[in-house]
């Protein structure tokens, strides 16, 4: 290297050094460096900043920090008023998290950027550190809009920063020109809603509401109790307030504490300009105090929050359109308020407040109007008192560990009668049924027809199931008293409170519907009327055996087996003589189905009968009619045991009773009469009667075809099993017409429909005229025969036209051989032998 080339080099450096030396003295400083604006307040968390300022063009907010813990911050300048909490953290995250962006030409010069003086500046402090962001123009462009700044760090050096990164500042997201101009200002750090309750807890957290029209010397005060329930500070001594109210109440008319609430914590600013902070006359709207209308309304919350608001004058506004089939939408409103401690008004946004004044005037839609409130399903006891009945004997009912009712009481404890325990229910817990509250007057109770005293998770479950529970609370009483009309008088006594007496509708709704019940009927039960129905049920093929005593003696046992050719149970008659005769399957499954399937008695009559008692019903010294079930082995009881005694006044029903069980009822005298005399006899007449083993069949008759001389037919099975017409024996007539052509089919399906067809009925008496059996022109006489046995049939005249003919068989007794039998497919065999030719 020449010593040219090293000087050049040298020179070179010593240009480029010159060059970053005057720029590093020169410098404009319009690049970011990444460092966060507040640089005072480096390492403070946002919730560490306990007071923000704003100023501009002399006029200066403060926001002070008051509950850390809470996050409850307060406007002090210029005027003091509860703020927004979400409004004041957005300023302090977006000044402290802000920082420069890239924008070319920022210049040295503030006031070219608006900075000279600053159109907003934007104080934060955290004890005895602050920043402060000075803010001058502001650009549009989308996401590359920014401001221009300094800071009190760096007050000389103005630097871009994107808007959005500020827009916690300013009204419009949009707008450019001074950030002064586009701040927010008092009404944005407000708080929006007019009382301290939090709108979205709907004044579940409002603990006590005091509203008065100071002008008419009218008040109504609520207070809420231990346990959430609402009671009336004001009138004194009118006790619950309504906390739901009427589902289908007037939208103008306040019935429940909930929706006055929720019309009341609803109110807010919907936006800054809501907030009037120089009203010039409080008579502009009406909130003077000489408005007659005037509501002063004190509201106190769980966490010691109170607010006193006055409401004025009140704007409609039309209401949204109901969707279809729905009731009409309430028109919501707008209401001038003005709040007790801080200045101006605000135009509050409220639901329907129509009803306010009115119910001010007259609180008596938000009184409670249920004579039993709580949770249906947590009640656990009931005892009932009926006129007459001793007060230290009641029918007690008591619920545990499941939703079963049970009676206690001697002998007990016993299922109850679940039905008319929910009615009671549903009558002593219906949603206000409450008419009117007179004043007390022992004259409407010196008659009391039912007292009905009412536990909710008022007991302790027992350890033994049948034991019963442990009393742990003090029930509300209910006296049904006087009657008057439509009007009845109940007296309602609660634990630790003097009785309230009240008027209800005598027919009391219940329900969604429109369904009405006398309530005096529904709540005057007795044991009786609580007694479980239901009957021991039982399935027919559970059966093993039947017994009946009294006015029908029998017993029947079924076959371990089914009969192979129907498969259907059979029956045996074991007594009376002669034993093993077989009864008709489908009667007795008949009468066991409606035996076993009646679920429940008709009514009871009597739970502890004496001696006397029993046999005027006609249940001893022996039951009129007994009949014994008794179950399979493998059933989880061994019998069911039925006694019927006499009719009652209605001959249509009968007294009974179960055995374990000492309560009389009623049932109807159907099932009496079902199981007295029943003819069980077989109706599958030629049950012992194998078809497949007859090999031979002879039949006469069809007289009438051949100038009334009988004709016969002869068939035998073959060796090959195949019916056939087998040659006459030397001399004898033939066994079948000349040129008589026999199809084999139609004589097995003939001798398998006699022999597997039941009976329709069986006929009394031996056969008579009418019968057909006389002229043997007249009737078709059938014998069959296998090896070691044979049968006789007759089919003799039909009393309906071929629907049915007599039957007679030498297999039933002489006495009562005669039987009607379908006729439908028997008729083509009946009526001529071509019913058995091919």
């Amino acid at each position: 290297m020449n010593f040219r080339q090293t000087a050049i080099l040298i020179g070179s450096v010593l240009i480029v050094g010159v060059v970053l030396l005057i720029l590093t003295f020169t410098s404009t400083d319009d690049k970011p460096d990444g460092t966060a604006l507040a640089e005072e307040l480096v390492g403070v968390k946002p919730e560490q900043v306990d007071t923000v300022e704003l100023e501009r063009d002399g006029a200066r907010i403060k926001l002070v920090r008051t509950d850390a813990e809470k996050n409850k911050w307060e406007l002090v300048e210029p005027y003091t008023a509860p703020a927004d909490p979400f409004a004041a953290d957005a300023v302090v995250k977006a000044v402290i998290r802000a920082k420069p962006t890239v924008y070319p030409e920022v210049g040295t010069n503030p006031a070219v950027r608006g900075l000279d003086p600053p159109s907003l500046k934007v104080t934060l402090r955290s004890g005895e550190k602050s920043s402060t962001l000075n803010l001058g123009d502001i650009t549009i462009g989308g996401n590359k809009a920014v401001v221009f700044v300094t800071t009190s760090s760096r007050p000389s050096r103005p630097m871009a920063v994107a808007r959005s990164e500020l827009d916690a500042l300013f009204r419009d997201g949009k707008g450019d020109g001074k950030a002064g101009d586009l701040a927010r200002w008092t009404g944005d750090y407000r708080v929006k809603s007019v009382f301290p309750s939090d709108t979205r807890a709907a004044g579940e957290d409002v603990t006590s509401v005091r509203l008065e029209l100071p002008n008419k010397k009218a008040t109504l005060a609520l207070i809420r109790a231990p346990g959430g329930a609402w009671k009336f500070d004001t009138p004194a001594g009118w006790g619950d307030a309504d906390v739901e109210g009427d589902a289908a109440g007037s939208p103008n008319t306040f019935t429940g504490v909930r929706r006055l609430l929720g019309a009341l914590t609803s109110m807010t600013a919907a936006t800054p300009a809501d907030f009037i902070d120089s009203p010039k006359d409080l008579k502009e709207y009406s909130l003077d105090a000489g408005n007659p209308d005037l509501v002063k309304v004190e509201m106190k919350t769980k966490d010691n929050q109170t607010a006193v608001v006055y409401f004025g004058k009140r704007e409609g506004t039309a209401p949204p359109a109901a969707p279809p089939g729905m009731p009409p939408v309430a028109p919501g409103a707008k209401v001038y308020v003005r709040i007790e401690g801080q200045p101006g008004v605000i135009r509050a946004t409220a639901g329907d407040l129509n009803g306010l004044n009115s119910v001010v005037l007259d609180p008596s839609p938000l009184r409670d109007r249920t004579l039993v409130n709580g949770d249906r399903a947590k009640v656990d006891g009931i005892d009932i008192v009926l006129a007459g009945q001793p007060a230290d004997k009641p029918t007690k009912l008591r619920r545990s560990g499941s939703l079963q009712w049970r009676l206690f009481g001697p002998g007990d404890p016993q299922s109850a009668f679940g039905s008319p325990v929910e009615r009671l229910l549903d009558v002593v817990m219906a949603r206000r049924t409450i008419k009117e509250f007179p004043a007390p007057n022992p004259a409407n109770f010196s008659a009391i027809s039912a007292t009905i005293f009412v536990w909710i998770d008022g007991f302790t479950a027992p350890i033994d199931p049948k034991a019963e529970p442990t009393k742990k609370a003090e029930p509300i009483k209910i006296e049904f008293g006087r009657k008057d009309g439509d009007t009845l008088y109940v007296r309602r006594t609660r634990p630790g409170l003097p009785p309230d007496e009240f008027t209800i509708s005598a027919q009391v709704k219940v329900g969604a519907g429109t369904e009405t019940v006398d309530a005096v009927a529904a709540v005057s039960k007795s044991r009786l009327d609580l007694l479980d129905p239901s009957l021991p049920t039982f399935g027919s093929d559970a059966v093993a055996k039947i017994t009946v005593s009294g006015a029908s003696n029998y017993v029947l046992d079924r076959d371990e087996k089914p009969d192979p050719s129907t498969k259907e149970a059979l029956w045996r008659f074991t007594a009376p003589e002669p034993k093993g005769r077989t009864a008709d399957t489908k009667s007795l499954e008949q009468m066991l189905q409606l035996l076993g399937t009646t679920q429940s008695v008709t009514r009871f009559v009597d739970e502890q009968p004496a001696d006397a008692k029993l046999a005027e019903y006609g249940l001893t010294p022996a039951p009129r009619l007994k009949i014994v079930i008794g179950l399979r082995p493998d059933s989880p009881d061994k019998e069911r045991v039925y006694e019927f005694g006499k009719d009652t006044a209605d001959p249509n029903f009968v007294y009974a009773r179960v055995a374990g069980k000492t309560a009389v009822f009623t049932l109807p005298r159907l099932v009496l009469d079902k199981f007295v005399n029943p003819d069980l006899r077989d109706r599958l007449v030629f049950r012992g009667v194998n078809a497949a083993a007859v090999n031979k069949v002879v039949l006469q008759g069809w007289g009438n075809l051949l100038g009334n001389t009988p004709i016969t037919l002869s068939l035998e099975k073959n060796k090959d099993g195949v019916w056939v017409i087998p040659p006459a024996a030397p001399g004898a007539p033939p066994n079948a017409p000349n040129g008589f052509m026999v199809d084999p089919a139609k004589v097995s399906a003939f001798v398998d429909l006699v022999v597997k067809s039941p009976v329709k009925s069986f006929v009394s008496g031996k056969p008579e005229a009418k019968h057909g059996f006389a002229n043997p022109n007249e009737f078709l006489d059938v014998r069959f025969e296998w090896a070691g046995g044979n049968a006789t049939f007759r089919l003799g005249a039909s009393p309906d036209n071929g629907a049915t003919y007599y039957g007679e068989t030498s297999l039933l007794p002489p006495s009562d051989p005669v039987f009607i039998i379908d006729g439908a497919l028997l008729k083509p065999f009946k009526e001529r032998p071509g019913g058995f030719a091919k």
